[in-house]
């Protein structure tokens, strides 16, 4: 290993290495838990760097949703190559599966939770990029997770972008250069299905087989228009078809809100803090469930790349003085050290009083549910406005116009 962690992670093995970087299982010193750290090579290109970030910061934006959460973002202490921490998925890709020769109703049953995931990813509005088996994780109980939202889009009108290509699951319309949209990852689903009914053709009753094979064709259908309108509409046809049980999602609509309509508030987030003197204080204020925490994360991982020196007292710190004190000391000094907190109220009274003291120490403080803090600044997350009301709701609904 010649590269340096941060502090509050200890290297276990490593998961797998490519051109742009690599990725380490790591454990947190301070919870135990076990985590993944993906690091840049050190001549990382710019695009393999905005790539990262846009997985972060996708990722950020769907607490909740299923999705691996990240934890850390930042500059590795040593060489400053960028790296993420994120939720630790352990199982084996559907693709590993699919070659294996895994029994069919394990991997149908994987691809229609994955498509489940991308329609809650759709809702949310964002595109996931590069939908393919090799991009669900399949744990040792059955649960899939799909992974790997470096090329994601946001959803727009009439399509967005394509980041990347994995020509095997590229819609044709993406391979002649139009914009990618919720049909062409449905198309994607589509092939992934086709691999699953080629590889388990022999094993299929000839009846279920004929009706996966239709429910392949249609998705894959070389017209847009032809194939399915939704990723929920495709999965209901494989869970028909395949006689699985649909997976009924226990999110409440009001679990997505935040996440529409919140790139501006970041910005804007990232903007007040740099305007804070050394010294200052800045609280977080909003009603439980608006965004608070995201925004938190997004700028740890804003300052964090920036190269910012940073103490991220996330919830998992609240209750673990021994853990904070572990994050200020990494500094030499704390002037202009920013302090990112993270439900301050459940800090420990005498911690508390260290963070404070920290400030005048010339640390920038930063704080979400702290109430009142003398001489401090407000930061104010604005309510969901009407027209993210109107296009959440407008995503929800395919036959409005996905």
């Amino acid at each position: 290993m010649t590269f340096e962690l941060p502090s509050r992670y200890e290297a276990e093995q490593r998961l797998g290495k490519g051109g742009g970087g690599e990725v380490w299982a790591v454990r947190d010193r301070h919870t135990g838990e076990r985590a993944a750290l993906k690091m840049l090579a050190a001549d990382a290109t710019e695009s393999e760097m905005s790539a990262l970030v846009r997985e972060a910061v996708t990722l950020s934006g769907l607490e909740g949703l299923g999705a691996p959460r990240v934890l850390r973002f930042g500059r590795l202490p040593g060489d400053g190559r960028p790296f993420m921490v994120r939720e630790l998925v352990e199982g084996r890709s559907l693709q590993e599966l699919i070659d294996e020769g895994e029994d069919a109703a394990k991997c149908l049953a994987a691809l229609a939770s994955a498509a489940e995931q991308v329609t809650l990813l759709h809702r949310a509005g964002l595109l996931h990029g590069d939908i393919k088996p090799a991009n669900v994780i399949v744990e040792p109980g059955g649960r899939a997770t799909l992974v790997d939202l470096g090329l994601s889009a946001p959803w727009r009108d009439g399509g967005t972008a394509a980041q990347g290509l994995t020509p095997k699951y590229a819609a044709p319309e993406l391979l002649a250069g139009k914009p990618l949209t919720v049909r062409a990852e449905v198309y994607a689903l589509g092939v992934a299905l086709a691999d699953i009914v080629k590889e388990e053709r022999a094993r299929l009753p000839r009846n279920v087989r004929m009706e996966l094979d239709a429910v392949a064709a249609r998705a894959t259908r070389e017209e847009p228009g032809d194939r399915y309108p939704s990723a929920d509409e495709f999965a209901s046809a494989l869970c028909r078809a395949a006689a699985i049980t649909p997976v009924v999602s226990a999110l409440a609509a009001a679990e997505v809100w935040p996440i529409v309509g919140i790139e501006a508030t970041a910005s804007r987030l990232v903007q007040a803090v740099h305007d804070l003197p050394a010294g200052g204080v800045m609280v977080i204020n909003g009603k439980a469930g608006s965004g608070r925490s995201v925004l938190l994360r997004r700028l740890a991982w804003s300052l964090g790349v920036e190269g910012t020196p940073l103490a991220w007292i996330d919830e998992s710190l609240a209750e673990s003085p021994a853990g904070g004190r572990a994050e200020l000391s990494a500094h030499r000094s704390l002037r202009d050290v920013t302090i990112l907190v993270d439900d301050f109220q459940r800090i420990d009274p005498a911690f508390t009083a260290e963070l404070i003291e920290a400030s005048r120490q010339g640390a920038r403080l930063v704080a979400v549910g702290a109430g009142a803090i003398p001489g401090s600044v407000s930061f104010d997350v604005p309510p969901l406005g009407n027209h993210a009301a109107t296009e959440l709701v407008h995503r929800a609904v395919p036959s409005l116009g996905w």
